[in-house]
């Protein structure tokens, strides 16, 4: 279960650092949409920057079990990173999004459970 915890831990860093890093900079297809989700520029920009502290918290815990500080941050990072997605969904759902538009926050919001899961059980 561990070695599944970190390959889901690294995978987890690329895409919200990814993703976190375009919310940042908002670039013009970032700005359509969270003008269409209905954020203002700041609060999508913060948004971001939490997804960005999220993937970071993941990879300081990569290799930590027990209840060292380093696997606590990690299980924090995807606690957070797991309310986070289940919120967007909440919203982008009552926007009217179809699943087309909302499967990849539904799938990293459960990757992101499956890696505490695997992370605590462990």
């Amino acid at each position: 279960m561990t070695a599944l915890a970190s390959i889901l831990s690294i995978a987890l860093f690329l895409a919200f650092v990814s993703t976190g890093v375009q919310k940042i900079r908002f670039n013009p297809l970032v700005s359509a949409s969270a003008s269409r989700l209905g954020y203002t520029k700041r609060a999508y920009q913060r948004l971001g920057a939490l997804e960005v502290l999220g993937g970071i918290a993941l990879m300081i815990g990569l290799s930590s079990t027990g209840s060292s500080l380093p696997a606590i941050v990690n299980d924090i990072g995807a606690a957070g990173l797991t309310v986070m997605m289940g919120a967007a969904l909440v919203v982008q759902m009552r926007r009217g999004d179809g699943v087309r538009l909302y499967a990849w926050v539904l799938g990293l919001g459960v990757a992101s459970l499956l890696e505490l899961i695997f992370r605590l059980v462990s």
